[in-house]
C-alpha cells in the first residue's frame, strides 16, 4: 500500500505518540500500585499509634468502656481507614463508617490496582481482660479514586496533547507540502513538451530551493527547445532546397531526354508504318509506351520531393491533384474534400499537404474504409486547422498509432509549433486526425526555395 508523505508522516507522528501514551499509561499504573500500597502501610501505622496514644490516656478510667468505643467513632467519615472493636470470638462490637467514595471509579480499575489488604490489631491491658481487641484495617477505595482521577487527569491531558500535536502537524505539512502539488503539474507538462512555466518561489526554504533550480531547468529547456526549432527549420530549409534542386535536376535532365525518346519512337513507328514494318511499328509502340510510364514515375517522384510543385494554383488544387489518382484507385472509397480556395503561408501548405496525404494513405493501407472525409479551415483567423475523418476501423484494430508516417506528421506538426492529436472517432467506427497550426508561429520568417513549376512534356 503505497501512502502519500503527508499522511505517512502523520501515521508515524501519531504510532510514536501512541506509543508515548502506552509507556506512560504502564509507568503510571506502575506508580499508582506503589503509591496505594504505600499509602496504605503509613495510614495503617499512624492510626495504630493514634488508637494506642488515646488508649493510654483512658486506661483505668471508671468509663473506659465508653470511651473507647467513643474512640472507634472518632474514625467515621477516615477516608483511608475503617477501626473495628471486636470480642474474642473475632464478631464486631463497634464500627467506624468509612468516608463513601466520591470519584466514579470503575470496578475494574479497583480490581485492575488489586491492592492487597492491610490491617493490624491493638491491644490494651483492660480489653485483654474482656477478651476484646481494636482492629484497624486499611481501605484503599479512596486512595485508589484519587489514583483514578490523577491518571484520568494526567492521560486526558496526554491525549489532548497528542490530538492537538496530530492537528497542528496535519496543517503544518499541509502547508509545506502544498507546492508539491504544482511541482507535479509543472513535471507533468514539461514530460508533454510544454516547457517554460515557471513556479512561484514561496513555502519552506527547501522547497524555494527546488522551485528556483526548476525554474532555472525550466527556462534552460525552453531555450533549448526554441533552438532546436530553429535548428530544425533550418534544417527543413536546406533539406527543402536539396529536394528541389533534385527535383529541378530531374525534370530538366530527364524530361527533355524522355521526350527525346518519345519523339524518336514516334519517328520510328512512322517509317515503320511507311515501309508496312509491323514488327517495328510494334517496338516502337512498345517504347512509347514504356517513356510513358517513366513520365508518370518521374511526375510521382518530383510529388514526392517537391509537393510545392503543385502548390502554386492553391493548397485545394493541391489536395484534389493528390486524391485523384488514389480515387482512381480505390473506387469503392468516397473523398470529400471541404478547403478554401486558398493558400496560408508555404511552409503551412506544403505541411497540411504532406500531412493530409499520409494520414489518407494510413487510411488506406491500414483500414478499410468506405468514406475519408478532409476539411481545411481557420476558424479563429489565428490558426489552420485539417481534420481527416475515415471510417475504416479504429485505433486499437488498424495498429497505425506509431507508423513511421505518424511520426513524420508529428515532426512536421512540432516544427511548425502545432498541435497533432490522432483518436477514435465519437461513434467508434473510425479515426480522426486533427492538426492546428499557428499562422504566426515557428517559421514564419522563413520562406523555402520554391522550384520551377515547369510540367513534363
Amino acid at each position: 500500500m503505497r501512502l502519500s508523505l503527508r499522511l505517512g508522516l502523520i501515521l508515524s507522528i501519531a504510532a510514536i505518540l501512541l506509543s508515548t501514551l502506552a509507556i506512560s499509561a504502564g509507568l503510571t499504573y506502575w506508580h499508582a500500585v506503589h503509591k496505594v500500597d504505600v499509602e496504605m502501610q503509613s495510614t495503617l501505622a499512624a492510626v495504630q499509634r493514634t488508637i494506642r496514644v488515646a488508649l493510654q490516656d483512658i486506661q483505668g478510667s471508671p468509663s473506659e468502656p465508653s470511651q473507647v468505643a467513643r474512640l472507634v467513632r472518632t474514625f467515621d467519615e477516615s477516608r483511608h481507614a475503617r477501626v473495628e472493636l471486636k470480642d474474642a470470638r473475632g464478631a464486631t462490637l463497634q464500627s467506624s463508617t468509612p468516608a463513601p467514595v466520591q470519584t466514579g471509579m470503575p470496578d475494574w480499575f479497583f480490581a485492575l490496582l488489586a491492592p492487597r489488604e492491610q490491617s493490624g490489631r491493638v491491644d490494651w491491658p483492660h480489653g485483654i481482660e474482656l477478651g476484646q481487641y481494636i482492629q484497624v484495617t486499611a481501605d484503599p477505595r479512596n486512595e485508589a479514586g484519587e489514583v483514578w482521577s490523577d491518571i484520568r487527569l494526567h492521560l486526558t491531558t496526554i491525549l489532548l496533547f497528542c490530538l492537538l500535536t496530530l492537528t497542528v502537524l496535519s496543517l503544518l505539512l499541509g502547508y509545506a507540502l502544498a507546492p508539491l502539488a504544482r511541482f507535479l503539474q509543472a513535471f507533468e507538462r514539461t514530460g508533454r513538451g510544454e516547457v517554460g512555466s515557471q513556479l512561484p518561489v514561496s513555502g519552506p526554504l527547501e522547497l524555494q530551493s527546488l522551485a528556483t533550480g526548476f525554474n532555472r531547468m525550466s527556462a534552460m529547456l525552453a531555450e533549448s527547445q526554441d533552438k532546436n526549432r530553429k535548428l530544425d527549420a533550418q534544417l527543413e530549409a536546406v533539406q527543402e532546397e536539396e529536394r528541389a534542386s533534385l527535383a529541378r535536376d530531374l525534370h530538366d535532365d530527364v524530361g527533355p531526354l524522355l521526350f527525346s525518346i518519345d519523339v524518336d519512337a514516334t519517328t520510328i513507328r512512322a517509317l515503320a508504318d511507311k515501309k508496312d514494318e509491323p514488327k517495328f511499328a510494334e517496338r516502337a509502340i512498345s517504347i512509347q509506351e514504356a517513356v510513358a510510364q517513366v513520365k508518370e514515375q518521374v511526375r510521382s517522384i518530383l510529388w514526392q520531393l517537391r509537393p510545392g510543385l503543385i502548390l502554386d494554383l492553391g493548397l485545394a488544387n493541391a489536395l484534389e491533384n493528390m486524391l485523384a489518382p488514389l480515387k482512381a484507385r480505390h473506387p469503392a472509397v468516397a473523398f470529400t474534400l471541404d478547403a478554401p480556395k486558398r493558400s496560408w503561408r508555404p511552409q503551412i501548405d506544403i505541411a497540411l499537404l504532406a500531412i493530409v496525404r499520409e494520414a489518407v494513405l494510413n487510411a488506406l493501407k491500414h483500414g478499410n474504409p468506405k468514406h475519408i472525409a478532409i476539411r481545411i479551415a481557420s476558424p479563429d483567423g489565428a490558426n489552420v486547422e485539417a481534420v481527416i475523418v475515415n471510417d475504416g476501423g479504429t485505433l486499437a484494430t488498424t495498429t497505425n498509432a506509431g507508423s513511421l508516417g505518424v511520426i513524420s506528421m508529428q515532426e512536421r506538426t512540432k516544427l511548425l509549433g502545432g498541435r497533432l492529436t490522432i483518436i477514435d472517432t465519437s461513434d467508434k467506427r473510425g479515426v480522426e486526425v486533427r492538426v492546428s497550426i499557428p499562422l504566426n508561429g515557428p517559421g514564419s520568417a522563413l520562406t523555402p526555395l520554391m522550384p520551377s513549376t515547369k510540367t513534363l512534356q
